[in-house]
């Protein structure tokens, strides 16, 4: 099954900074996320993998901004 960004962050009550169609169907860690992926950033330990994950889209917790 296939997510939009903009139903994942309408469901979690957040913003969409990027493209609100890109689509993802599978979870993966944020160091090793690929293209279609959802990751997450949650602890600022793990700030520096922003740059590099190739996830398509990445929850980002208020507290890491």
């Amino acid at each position: 099954m296939k997510f939009p960004a903009s139903v994942i962050a309408s469901a979690l009550n957040g913003t969409v900074d990027g493209n609100p169609d890109v689509e993802v169907s599978s979870f993966a860690k944020i160091e090793e996320a690929r293209p279609g992926d959802l990751t997450f950033l949650a602890n600022p330990k793990y700030t520096h993998f922003i740059y590099s994950t190739e996830a398509s889209v990445v929850l980002v917790s208020r507290d890491c901004l």
